[in-house]
């Protein structure tokens, strides 16, 4: 097979997906993973290719090798995911998975093809497997912060999400859903605030909705 140099890597970069109640989104969103109140929504960012792999700076580690075959396989699922075939996804990330367990990448996506199906613990240890697959994939530990939103951990949530931030100070989502957990969830509106300034101050347009959210805020905190 024909192995990719890290500059293939990079060209080869591919939009991660988000689900809101199953339905695809555009990759380009960058919206909240659950904007209050109504209902469940699952947000991914962005991701590269390169973002699959070990960061170099751990020990010890040993980045796989990714393959056209493998990106021809992810882009399949993201494929089956934009036209509604949720299976199918599932049966091409499941095989990337089993091929190259080293991936975050995939599991990632496939773990969010299980909360899009409800099939929570499913999630939960794909999800899992991409920080053991990577330690530093903050994606995996913002939507490993996500379900434990939804299922009603809220320390856990917040765990999750710091965990995130202190692989990647700057992943801007995860302000957003500290955000979110602190002002609906937890009362902790000063936090909220600063986080959503935090979110804002990282955007490269400011959000209308999140701006709103912060003037209401500082309305109700008087400052």
């Amino acid at each position: 097979m024909l192995k990719l140099s890290t500059s293939d890597l990079r060209r080869y970069a591919s939009c991660a997906f988000a689900l809101l109640f199953g339905v695809l989104q555009a990759c380009t969103t960058t919206g909240p993973e659950g904007m209050p109140p109504a209902g469940v929504q699952v947000q991914a960012r962005s991701e590269t290719i390169s973002s699959w792999l070990p960061g170099p700076s751990e020990p010890g580690a040993r980045s796989p090798t990714v393959t056209r075959r493998d990106l021809v396989a992810f882009e399949d699922a993201l494929t089956a995911i934009r036209e509604g075939r949720a299976q199918a996804a599932e049966v091409l990330l499941r095989q990337i998975t089993a091929e190259q367990p080293g991936l975050a990448g995939p599991w990632v996506n496939l773990g969010q093809v299980y909360v899009s199906q409800e099939r929570y613990e499913d999630a939960r240890l794909a999800f899992k497997n991409a920080i053991v697959a990577n330690p530093r994939s903050c994606h995996a530990y913002n939507q490993l912060g996500v379900l434990a939103r939804q299922l009603g951990d809220f320390r856990g949530a917040e765990e999750l999400y710091q965990a995130c931030l202190k692989q990647m100070p700057e992943f801007k989502d995860a302000y957003l859903n500290l955000g979110i957990l602190y002002e609906l969830y937890l009362g902790r509106l000063p936090e909220a605030l600063a986080a959503y300034r935090r979110y804002q101050s990282l955007s490269s347009e400011p959000d209308r909705k999140v701006l709103g959210w912060v003037m209401d805020l500082e309305r109700r905190l008087g400052v």
